[in-house]
């Protein structure tokens, strides 16, 4: 019986976020190189673990334009690279400083644009994952995926806000405040993971108990 219920809160959660996902108001931006990941299709969301590519993408992107701080770039790179086969394996510059090369609060507008794409598209896949995935499936592999690809987006948003600083915009930037926003959003989601792994947790202990 609670499997039932079970399973039907699973269905009716992913007609929801399905829904979410066609409507304009979940809608990225357009990014041509993510065509390997676009298909975020619920029916095969569970044989292919959309959560690690688009945390993946989201590393090689962030690492490659220089989003994230200096120290992290190789970690993520490594990342990257380990989880995409064929990723184009560029050198990485660490010296340049991006809040302080970019050329101008246009470029930056547009680099924040595409930033949030990726840190939409991985909250987007992170939320219908953890809608399909069946009760006994681990997801400590992707919790781990979701908590890096935060720590780069709390980083790229430090360097956007150090960016706008340089060219002596606020920080109530239109398309800041969007990113911010879409920080939080995948804040959230990969909370919601953390709820999901500890509850799992606590059942297995209890099983061994018993």
């Amino acid at each position: 019986m609670r499997h039932c219920m079970r399973k039907s809160q699973i269905t009716l959660r992913v007609v929801v976020i399905s829904a979410c996902l066609l409507s304009s108001a979940c809608a990225t931006v357009d990014m041509s190189d993510m065509a390997s990941t676009k298909s975020l299709d619920a029916s095969n969301a569970t044989d292919v673990n959309v959560v690690e590519r688009a945390a993946a993408k989201l590393y090689s992107v962030f690492t490659n334009r220089g989003f994230v701080a200096k120290d992290s770039r190789n970690k993520m790179r490594s990342a990257a690279l380990t989880l995409l086969k064929g990723l184009e394996n560029k050198p990485l510059n660490e010296d340049v400083n991006y809040a302080q090369s970019v050329s101008s609060l246009d470029a930056l507008e547009t680099d924040i644009e595409l930033a949030r794409g990726y840190v939409d598209q991985t909250r987007q896949a992170a939320e219908i994952y953890l809608a399909m995935a069946p009760g006994e499936t681990s997801l400590r592999k992707e919790l781990a995926s979701l908590e890096k690809s935060l720590i780069a987006s709390k980083e790229a948003q430090d360097t956007f806000a150090e960016a706008l600083l340089l060219k002596n915009q606020p920080k109530n930037n239109a398309e800041f405040l969007q990113f911010s926003a879409s920080v939080d959003f995948l804040r959230r989601a990969t909370d919601a993971f953390g709820d999901r792994v500890r509850s799992d947790a606590m059942e297995l202990g209890k099983d061994a108990i018993g």
